[in-house]
């Protein structure tokens, strides 16, 4: 069975997969859209920690800020900042479960 076709002139690619980071399983689904990214990283199935970052034509580092969840743990918005650098591109980060940053540095340099 087919899944949903874009319109025409949309470009929308999407990448599952899982790894075992130290001791730990991490799943990714990763959706790039025309001109953004929408990252879920998590080791729960909960929605929760959601941070976008954006590029500004004003500073170097992109503008990051948590929209979901606890303040406190900035996991998601220097995730979302960095890969928003990385990639010049808006981006939606969700990490789920994964409490210590380590093993989401090492997902990153993989991807």
């Amino acid at each position: 069975m087919e899944g949903p076709v874009a319109p025409a002139g949309w470009d929308v690619s999407l990448h599952n997969f899982s790894a075992r980071l130290w001791e730990q399983l991490v799943h990714f689904h990763v959706m790039r859209l025309t001109d953004s990214l929408f990252l879920w990283v998590g080791a729960t199935p909960h929605l929760r920690n959601l941070a976008v970052a954006m590029c500004s034509r004003y500073d170097s580092i992109p503008v990051s800020t948590s929209l979901l969840g606890d303040t406190s743990d900035t996991t998601s918005t220097g995730l979302a900042q960095r890969l928003g650098l990385a990639t010049s591109s808006t981006l939606s980060c969700f990490c789920c479960g994964v409490s210590d940053g380590a093993p989401l540095c090492l997902g990153q340099r993989r991807t």
